[in-house]
């Protein structure tokens, strides 16, 4: 049995009989007449009534119907079939990349501008977004490669970098000036704090100002980074931040008696291709010495 004939027999019940649908098809009255025929012929009994006159249009048999619904439905799985497996083999000139809306800018565009560079016939999407949307769309294979956080159980995923969180102020702020490199924590309490909606304080580092007793004076809840960071600029208070987070224009001091740390890696699908993901981690890695 064969498909083609199937689109004939569909056509021409669907446009009404043999004429019409060679026009629809573009192929000749005989060549259609003959695939009916030799359809018939393979299921071994008439699909048309033909004890009516030939002027009229071909009426199905009650086998014939029921047989055209099976065709129907067949050509559809066909087509669903053949629609699948070119996307499948289009997608395979993409790569869909999922961010972090924490990372580094300078950072993300010198990784994507060389893979750009070594893929130039791959179709590269970013989508950016918090780490749960992240993870959520890697779940959900929206996103076949992760730039997010990570920890040692995470499966398939390497490590990038591991940084400290530390407390950002002015370069012009009495902490900075008054102190060598580090705080403790007990002294960040009298300071105002800007907390930043998307901050990495974990459980981790809840329960470490709760053990040790500290209350953070919140003067500001900042949405957006870049506003959090103009008003310690502006010197309304300090914030906490991973130290690749912090301006260029800011200082740091890091905090004692504070442990968190954000560790930032590479995640991917079990299915995803292994030469992209090497071009993609080889230019992640090379970008992310300059914090490890």
């Amino acid at each position: 049995m064969k498909i083609q004939h199937l689109r004939f027999l569909t056509a021409v019940v669907d446009y009404g009989g043999v004429i019409k649908a060679s026009e629809r098809l573009h192929l000749s009255q005989p060549t259609i007449t003959i695939g009916l025929k030799a359809l018939e012929q393979n299921l071994g009994k008439p699909i048309f009534d033909r004890s009516e006159k030939t002027n009229r249009p071909l009426k199905l048999t009650p086998d014939g119907r029921r047989f055209y619904q099976h065709a129907i439905e067949i050509l559809r799985q066909c087509d669903i079939a053949r629609a699948n497996f070119i996307e499948a083999a289009t997608e395979k000139n993409q790569m869909r990349i999922g961010i972090i809306d924490t990372l580094p800018q300078k950072v993300i565009n010198n990784v994507i501008r060389e893979v750009r560079q070594k893929l130039p016939d791959v179709e590269i999407e970013i989508w950016e977004g918090s780490p749960e949307q992240i993870s959520k769309w890697l779940t959900q294979n929206k996103i076949d490669f992760a730039w997010t956080n990570v920890n040692d159980l995470t499966p398939n995923a390497i490590t990038l970098w591991r940084e400290p969180i530390v407390a950002v102020m002015p370069p012009n702020h009495v902490v900075i000036n008054s102190h060598a490199d580090s705080i403790a924590l007990r002294d960040l309490e009298k300071i105002p704090f800007i907390f930043r909606s998307r901050c990495e304080l974990d459980a981790v580092g809840r329960a470490e100002l709760k053990t040790a007793g500290i209350r953070l004076k919140v003067k500001v809840r900042a949405e957006r980074e870049d506003f959090a960071f103009q008003l310690v600029r502006d010197g309304e208070g300090f914030t906490f931040a991973p130290r690749s987070l912090v301006p260029d224009d800011l200082a740091f001091i890091r905090v004692l008696d504070f442990t968190v740390r954000r560790v930032i890696g590479l995640q991917w699908q079990e299915s995803a291709d292994s030469f992209l993901k090497g071009v993609l981690v080889e230019a992640a890695e090379k970008s992310s010495k300059q914090f490890q």
